[in-house]
Parts: C-alpha cells; sequence; structure tokens
C-alpha cells in the first residue's frame, strides 16, 4: 500500500513536471515567433550547466538512436560549438541571419548579420551584458568585465589610460625580448631547429604569460632553459620584480608556478567557490586554491612596491598597466572614496586573464595554419624580410616596424588566425526581462523578446555575404573559400566598407586606444562583420596590445625559420630522407597530416574560456629558411 502510494506521488510529480515544462515551451515558442525571426525548437537549454558540462556524452547518442524523421537543425544546434563547427549553415537554411532557440526554459537568440551587431553593440543599455554569467571573476575585486552601467563607466576610466602609445611600445619591446627565448625554446641550443615540439600550446601559452607580466605589471618571469644565463644576458634590468623557479621568503609556489596553476586552472575557480576549493579532498583542487592566494599575495606586494614608487617620483611614466592603474585611479589621495585596492586587483587580474589566453590562442593557431599552408608561409617571410630590411631583432622598433607589419602579410595571418578561430564563439548580449527591443534587417524591423540571451555569433566570420570568394575561383569553391584559411584574402585593395570611424565614446576618458581593427592598407570588413574583439563600447580595451604582441612575435619567428607539421608518427626521419625531396611520396605523407591538422582544429577545439584545442595536440617544427622538408612551393 505505502509504495503504491509512492509510485502514485512519483507518477504524479513526473506528470506535474513534464506538462508544466510544456506550457513553458509553448509560452516561449508563441514569444519567439511573435518577433518574426526564425525559430528553432529545442527540448531543453543548451546552454544549461548540466548541458554544457555533458553534451559531448548525450549528443552521440541522439545521432546515433533517434529516428531519423525527428532529427533536424536542432540536433546540430545542441553543440555550444556548432558557430565554430558548422558556421553559417545554419543561418544558410533558416534563410536568415538571425534566429532564435525557443527552450522551456530560455529564449537565445543568435546573430550573424553585422547590422544586427552594429545596432546591439552600440545600443549598450537596451542589450546590456548579462552579468550573471561574469559574477566568478570578481574574486579579488569588481572589474571592467563584471560591471555596467555607472560601475562600468568607473572601471573603464580607470583602466583606459593604462592602454596608451607608451604601451604598446613597451609591448613590441617586451614581445620582441620573449619571442626570442620562446623559438630558442623550440628550436634548441644551437637554434638549428627540426625538433619536434610535442605542445606548441604550451609555449605559446608561457610566451603570453611572459608579456603580460613584464608590460602589465613590471614584472620579469625568467624562462626555465635561460635560469642559468648571466642576468646581463636575461635583461632584468629596470624591472620591479624579477621572478624564476625560486620561491621568495613567505611564499610557497614561485610567481611563474602560481600564474600558470591559476589561470590553466581557472575554471575551477568559476565553478567551485575558492573558500570551498581550499578544503576540498582533491589535491588538484587545493593547489589552485593556494595558487590563488599566491597570485594575490605577489600582486599585493607588487601594488605596495608600485604605490611607493609612483608617491615618490620614481616611476617610470605609466609604462606598465599596473602603473597606470594606480598613477590613474587617484587611490593616493586621502579624499578618492570611489576607488579601492580591490577595484585595482579586480582589474588587474582580468586584464591578465583576458590578456594572456587570447594572445596564446593566436599565436598557436596561426603557427598550425601557415605550416598547413606553404605558400602563404612563404609570402609572409618575403613580407618580413622586405618590411625590415635585414635588420636585426635588436634594431627594430615600435615606431618603425609595426605599422609595417600591421598593413603586411603579418597581420594578414593575424586577422585570418581570429577570423577563423574567434577566441569566444557567442560573445553574450541580453535583452532585459519584460524590455523587449527592435531592431532593422535589410529595412524590416522585427522585435526580440525581454529577458532574451543573446550570442553574436562566431559564424558570422564565415557568412559569404561579408567574405566573398576570389572572382577567379572555380564554382565549387566558392562556398568553401568561407571556412578556409586564405590569408591573401586580406591584401586586395577593393574597399567594401568606408573608412574605419572609431567608436563615439560620451566620454573621452573612456576611451582607451583608438585605432582600427585591422589596417586601412588591407581588406576592409562590413562593419559589425568582423568581432574578433568584440565591437561597440564593450569591445576589448586590450585590442591594440594584443595585436602588437602577436605581430612582434609572428615577425621574429618567421624572419629566421619555416614552420612544418611534424610527421614522427607517420614517418620516421630516416624515412622522410629517403623520399626524393617535393616528390609525391613526401606529399601524400605530408598531406595526411594537414588533413589530421584540419579534422582537429575543427572537430577537437572547444571553449572554457576560449576556443583551444582539447584533449589532442598537433606537433610542429621549426627549420631555418631554406631547409624545410616539406616544401611544395
Amino acid at each position: 500500500m505505502v509504495l503504491t502510494l509512492v509510485f502514485s506521488a512519483l507518477a504524479a510529480a513526473i506528470v506535474y513536471f513534464l506538462g508544466n515544462t510544456y506550457r513553458k515551451l509553448l509560452r516561449n515558442v508563441a514569444l519567439a515567433k511573435s518577433s518574426g525571426l526564425p525559430v528553432v525548437v529545442m527540448p531543453w537549454n543548451a546552454f544549461s550547466i548540466f548541458w554544457l558540462s555533458t553534451f559531448f556524452l548525450w549528443t552521440p547518442l541522439l545521432r546515433k538512436f533517434l529516428p531519423a524523421s525527428y532529427q533536424g537543425l536542432w540536433v546540430d544546434l545542441l553543440d555550444p560549438e556548432w558557430g565554430h563547427r558548422i558556421g553559417h549553415l545554419p543561418y544558410k537554411k533558416l534563410g536568415k541571419d538571425v534566429f532564435l532557440l525557443a527552450s522551456p526554459t530560455i529564449i537565445h537568440c543568435f546573430v550573424a548579420d553585422a547590422e544586427a551587431m552594429t545596432q546591439i553593440t552600440t545600443r549598450r543599455t537596451d542589450f546590456p551584458k548579462p552579468l550573471q554569467m561574469y559574477r566568478a571573476l570578481d574574486i579579488y575585486g569588481k572589474n571592467l568585465v563584471s560591471t555596467e552601467g555607472a560601475d562600468w563607466r568607473m572601471h573603464r576610466k580607470l583602466a583606459a589610460p593604462s592602454f596608451g602609445e607608451k604601451n604598446n611600445e613597451l609591448v613590441f619591446t617586451e614581445s620582441l625580448h620573449h619571442a626570442k627565448s620562446l623559438i630558442g625554446l623550440w628550436t634548441g641550443v644551437d637554434g638549428r631547429g627540426n625538433q619536434t615540439v610535442v605542445e606548441p600550446s604550451s609555449g605559446a601559452m608561457n610566451f603570453a604569460l611572459y608579456v603580460i607580466s613584464s608590460a602589465g605589471f613590471d614584472v620579469r618571469v625568467v624562462w626555465p632553459h635561460e635560469e642559468g644565463l648571466p642576468a646581463a644576458e636575461r635583461k632584468s634590468e629596470g624591472k620591479s620584480m624579477f621572478v624564476g623557479s625560486e620561491v621568495p621568503p613567505g611564499h610557497q609556489m614561485n610567481y611563474r608556478q602560481a600564474l600558470s596553476e591559476l589561470l590553466h586552472n581557472i575554471m575551477l575557480t568559476l565553478i567551485i567557490p575558492p573558500r570551498f576549493l581550499s578544503k576540498s579532498p582533491i589535491v588538484a583542487h587545493r593547489e589552485v586554491a593556494k595558487a590563488l592566494g599566491e597570485w594575490g599575495q605577489y600582486m599585493d606586494e607588487l601594488y605596495e612596491l608600485k604605490k611607493t614608487q609612483v608617491a615618490s617620483g620614481d616611476a617610470k611614466g605609466g609604462m606598465d598597466l599596473f602603473e597606470a592603474l594606480i598613477r590613474g585611479s587617484g587611490i593616493l589621495d586621502e579624499k578618492t572614496i570611489n576607488l579601492q585596492k580591490s577595484d585595482l586587483l579586480g582589474n588587474a587580474f582580468v586584464l591578465m586573464l583576458a590578456g594572456h589566453e587570447t594572445t596564446a590562442n593566436t599565436l598557436h593557431f596561426s603557427l598550425i595554419y601557415l605550416a598547413m599552408h606553404s605558400a602563404s608561409q612563404r609570402r609572409l617571410q618575403e613580407d618580413i624580410e622586405g618590411n625590415t630590411e635585414g635588420k636585426p631583432v635588436e634594431a627594430w622598433t615600435y615606431d618603425e616596424h609595426f605599422p609595417k607589419f600591421f598593413g603586411s602579410m603579418t597581420a594578414a595571418v593575424m586577422n585570418e588566425t581570429l577570423r577563423l578561430m574567434q577566441p569566444v564563439v557567442n560573445i553574450p548580449k541580453s535583452t532585459a526581462p519584460g524590455r523587449p527591443q527592435q531592431i532593422t534587417l535589410d529595412g524590416e524591423h522585427y522585435t526580440i523578446p525581454g529577458g532574451c540571451h543573446i550570442f553574436l555569433n562566431c559564424a558570422i566570420h564565415r557568412n559569404p555575404r561579408y567574405w566573398p570568394a576570389p572572382s577567379d575561383a572555380l564554382e565549387a569553391e566558392k562556398d568553401e573559400d568561407v571556412n578556409r584559411f586564405r590569408p591573401e584574402r586580406w591584401l586586395t585593395k577593393t574597399k567594401i566598407s568606408d573608412d574605419f570611424i572609431d567608436i563615439s565614446y560620451d566620454d573621452e576618458e573612456l576611451r582607451g586606444p583608438s585605432g582600427e581593427d585591422t589596417s586601412s592598407q588591407l581588406f576592409k570588413p562590413v562593419k559589425g562583420s568582423y568581432i574578433p574583439f568584440s565591437d561597440g563600447f564593450r569591445s576589448c580595451i586590450g585590442r591594440r596590445f594584443a595585436q602588437v604582441e602577436i605581430l612582434a612575435v609572428l615577425a621574429v619567428i618567421f624572419s629566421q625559420y619555416s614552420v612544418e607539421l611534424a610527421v614522427d608518427d607517420l614517418a620516421s626521419d630516416e624515412e622522410v630522407e629517403r623520399m626524393p625531396k617535393g616528390g609525391e611520396e613526401r606529399r601524400k605523407l605530408y598531406q595526411q597530416a594537414c588533413d589530421r591538422a584540419e579534422y582537429y582544429l575543427k572537430a577537437k577545439a572547444s571553449s572554457i574560456i576560449t576556443l583551444q584545442l582539447r584533449g589532442v595536440t598537433i606537433p610542429i617544427r621549426f627549420v631555418r629558411k631554406g631547409e624545410e622538408r616539406f616544401s611544395f612551393v
């Protein structure tokens, strides 16, 4: 009798849950359809924490066991990374570059239309950032990323002066220094190269960490493989802090270890509150908690040191970001009450987080793409040779050489990599509950419902409307051109849009670094169609910092070396040597490696914070120019 009652109650609860869920779904579908935009119905929220954590388990089962008649576009859209994997295809099928996903709990809007992008990013009060997604970034204090409205304006004013031309020049100098160290790591003591780099992402990540540490915080991090060099050769002079493998007094981790441990495991701090991490029975969790405290302590020490330097007049005049933050905050003035130390440390943390991972990924993916496309690599090397006129790296300057790199093949490679491997697949915006917003597409008005989560989708980078194929391309190739790595598309002299118009901020102090996302000498995408740094008022404040860093490291590497995919698991070095150079046998072998790399880039890249390869690596080799093993151009 009791069991019968229990089962009856359970059955009733299930029926009620399903019925209630179905009613909510019908309500959201009706609301979505009232927008006038295409609607795809989803049985559940594909962006819930549960689904984001487990979708890779369920989607293969759905594709295998769900009858074909029940499958459709909705199954493709259950993959949160669909914008990267299948690009513009869903929009093409739906006949509109904006559409809605309606599930029982929420309505999502996906945007791959430049006109809509511009409206959404410039109307910041109508389409605010969904801040609940960013609360976990407040672990050291409020910051530029996790605030909106008046608070955001305050943090933007605080951070914007840090990103001026003085800092850009410092970024260029530091990037050249660390690029030489990076290539030394990858090519060996004698610099000959031709040794397999199994995980190039690791070196790229360290490079970006060390540059942001130096140009952002005046901390010189010595590379592990350079620990034994004399201090003069490590160029530590003039830095507020010099750190290596030694653990300083009062610390449990060296700076390098604390920073890497924290940033490489940052998602743990977003999922598990930091106060619980230190009490976790899992050792890895406790290590992350330790790193969290250690890096905070390092920043605390640096803050006190820089504050003393600024107060005494011994600072360098705002060259690094941290000094500029302190100088611009007015925190030394006792009458200042709006800003606290936590505001500076909070912004320092998000600048470190945002400033290393995106740059590292872009460098990593650029190297892989160039290894797969030797003709583009050769053109890059020729451009760099022409732009530097054979001068050694030590003679390169920001004023003379950055503009040349920014207007040539070096920037074309960077831009094309960011087009295909945009760091953030879906840039989030929203409409406030009860506040629907109108947008205009091709002269027609549509209404995005209130309480809707909006994603500015990376598929816009593969929308053929904005990225035309070459006029001389074969018809069969034109559809696929948007999915191909072709940096030469940026070298066209055709002007697709008007000259660049910088963001017109209400207050000049909010501006930060002015300038273009792409050089006026290169292809000019339609405004809103190229968004690797987002767009509008909330665009990436560190855009120029990243551009300077990426162009500098690419120029250093390819002024001396070529990059190739490693084929160790396909053929030994001896077997490769027996194959005729430039012959069909080598060509087929290398094509195997290229096909696998292409598959990995498409199928094995996913996001935690940014888009990266997960669970696989694409090994590469660096060889001196002229000593390539797989040259077919």
